[in-house]
């Protein structure tokens, strides 16, 4: 018993890894929920029309949502998305929307979810958004602490989070800077069954481009990725800058959970804007993961045995163009979309190649990385990788540490796209590894895995997760399967009770 105590309370103690800061070249401060309210256009009341109904109730359910201004504008596209998603086997529902509602929109998503099992959902447009506000405690020591501060930030948990209980009863005293008892429209209690229910991610582009012609190429890329025509190579950037350096070997080999191959940079003298933009501007990743202290409008750089800063500024990338699809930004909130020309948005949707981002409307980011590479490995789509991460992070609740790092987590484009390298062997019939070797012997239900691993069956299907160490798995069969591993080709195994 005292063993699972001091294991329980290891794992809900707050990180020793560096926490992100909001760093910029001019002092800028982020967007309050007031000034986003009062720039927000007047649209009716909230309003759900059908725009095609879903197919079989047997498929898993995904709603396309589209602000109901740019519908006739995007039909065309939206017709092509609708067929690519029903061809990959998902019951899809369209629907235009008005109104500015989150809590219009959660209580629409949750009568899906009853009614027809939805799993994700994407938001085209400028749809609503949920805001929340806290003071961080980065340790969960109750106490506020000078590099603790206030913050009020989107937050798409709101809407994927469809039964927890979400309260605004504090407001913020300006003088103090504190939060006591009173409503704002934010949020800031939420407690209850925490888990999100569903996936969500977000065609956000407003604040980066008012023309709708933003929108109808990014839908036009989704389509060429699709179907094999928007092509970039198989492979991964793994940038990491100084403050991070030492988590850097374990965060690349989550990385390599998806991308066997990899190129990792993480030397504190070399993590500089001069070396990080020639490689993004003169090389194809399909993924990018990058850890630096940002902005919404860029990135900061240390050098100079961290003494000096660079700074990468996000309006140059639809110059450079970057030839990569999908990014995982470690970055203080460069995916704070309503913000304008921020840097995920514009990774996303100003680049040729450019498709999702994933990362924080404020400071914090994603943590446990494995909890989302392993899902997108055994071929989920981008946003159920990510609720499945949120639910890992949420099991016993959220510490106060865990709504300072995460709360502000969000994704970026189409989350129904799932990157193109599957380790699975059934997606590469031609490369059935391992079958001329000798397996190892492990004797069940105990399998001790080296590293963050996935067990395959012989289809190539996932059959388990594993941890480094010691994993108990009491209903496996006995048989051969295959275990990866980043960084090592698939090892044959034989398991025996």
């Amino acid at each position: 018993m005292q063993i699972l105590l001091s294991t329980l309370l290891i794992l809900m103690a707050p990180p020793e890894v560096t926490v992100l800061r909001w760093l910029s070249p001019d002092s800028s401060r982020p967007l309050s929920y007031q000034e986003f309210v009062a720039r927000q256009p007047l649209t009716g009341r909230w309003q759900v029309a059908p725009l095609y109904g879903a197919g079989s109730r047997f498929d898993p359910r995904v709603d396309i949502l589209i602000q109901d201004s740019l519908v006739s504008a995007l039909n065309p596209w939206l017709d092509t998305l609708y067929a690519d998603l029903t061809g990959e086997g998902y019951a899809v529902a369209a629907f235009a929307i008005t109104g500015t509602s989150p809590e219009s929109l959660r209580a629409f998503l949750g009568r899906e979810y009853r009614d027809s099992s939805l799993s994700a959902a994407v938001l085209i447009g400028n749809l609503p958004v949920p805001w929340f506000q806290l003071i961080d405690d980065w340790n969960s020591n109750g106490r506020r602490d000078p590099d603790e501060h206030y913050e009020e930030f989107p937050c798409d948990l709101f809407l994927m989070d469809l039964d927890g209980t979400w309260l605004d009863t504090l407001v913020r005293l300006d003088t103090l800077d504190s939060l006591v008892p009173g409503s704002d429209r934010i949020y800031d209690t939420h407690y209850g069954t925490v888990e999100p229910e569903i996936g969500i991610s977000r065609i956000y582009t407003s604040t980066i481009s008012p023309n709708i012609s933003l929108i109808q190429q990014y839908l036009v890329r989704l389509h060429a990725y699709r179907t094999g025509r928007l092509q970039v190579r198989d492979r991964a950037l793994t940038y990491i800058d100084d403050d991070w350096t030492p988590w850097a070997g374990e965060w690349n080999s989550h990385v390599g959970l998806l991308y066997p191959e990899r190129v990792f940079v993480a030397d504190s003298e070399q993590t500089r804007v001069r070396d990080y933009k020639p490689r993004i501007d003169t090389a194809a990743y399909q993924w990018i993961q990058l850890c630096a202290h940002s902005w919404p409008g860029g990135h900061a750089m240390k050098y100079n045995h961290s003494q000096s800063w660079d700074w990468f500024y996000g309006e140059s990338i639809p110059r450079i163009n970057p030839e990569a699809c999908f990014y995982n930004l470690f970055a203080c909130s460069n995916v704070r979309f309503v913000e304008p020309g921020y840097c995920g948005g514009r990774y996303a949707f100003q680049s040729s190649s450019g498709l999702a981002a994933i990362g924080s409307t404020k400071t914090g980011s994603m943590l446990e990385f494995q909890d989302f590479y392993l899902p997108l490995a055994s071929g989920e789509p981008l946003a159920l990788a990510f609720r499945d991460w949120f639910t890992s992070q949420a099991q016993g609740g959220f510490e106060p540490w865990e709504r300072s790092w995460f709360y502000g987590m969000c994704l970026v484009g189409d989350g129904m796209l799932k990157p193109r390298f599957l380790t699975a062997v059934a997606d590469h019939p031609d490369r059935n590894p391992g079958t001329r070797l000798q397996p190892s012997v492990y004797r069940l239900p105990v399998i001790t895995a080296p590293d963050y691993s996935l067990l395959l069956d012989r289809s190539g299907r996932k059959v388990a997760e594993l941890a480094p160490g010691p994993n108990r798995l009491v209903h496996i069969s006995s048989g051969i399967y295959f275990l990866k591993t980043a960084d090592q080709p698939l090892r044959r195994v034989l398991l025996l009770h």
